[in-house]
């Protein structure tokens, strides 16, 4: 159950973050050929089952890992706590191409 936030970012911004990173966090999306990962049966078709089953694990993964005190409940604080390390990333991408950009470019960069 995801608990309701109220810093400004709504529930619908979060579940697209979350649904974006279950997406990237598939293990099957970065296989050689995509649609063979998600082709369970062989049958050429990718029904809606078959891609559940594949993004399952993932969607496990990726929930147990945003829930830091592994109450099974995503809180205020477990998507804050995303969203900062979002931004030491962010930060940490900046500083890396620091050198690469010009000085009027050197404001935050959008990633």
């Amino acid at each position: 159950m995801i608990q309701p936030h109220t810093s400004g970012i709504c529930k619908t911004t979060l579940a697209g973050a979350l649904a974006a990173m279950l997406l990237f966090s598939t293990s099957a999306i970065a296989a050689g050929n995509q649609s063979d990962a998600f082709d369970a049966n062989g049958d050429g078709q990718i029904t809606f089952e078959e891609v559940m089953k594949k993004v399952e694990k993932s969607a496990r993964k990726t929930f147990d890992a945003m829930d830091h005190n592994k109450d099974g409940v995503l809180s205020d604080k477990d998507f804050d706590d995303v969203r900062d390390g979002m931004q030491k990333l962010q930060d940490w991408l900046h500083d890396l191409l620091k050198p690469f950009i010009k000085d009027d470019e050197s404001g935050p960069m959008a990633v």
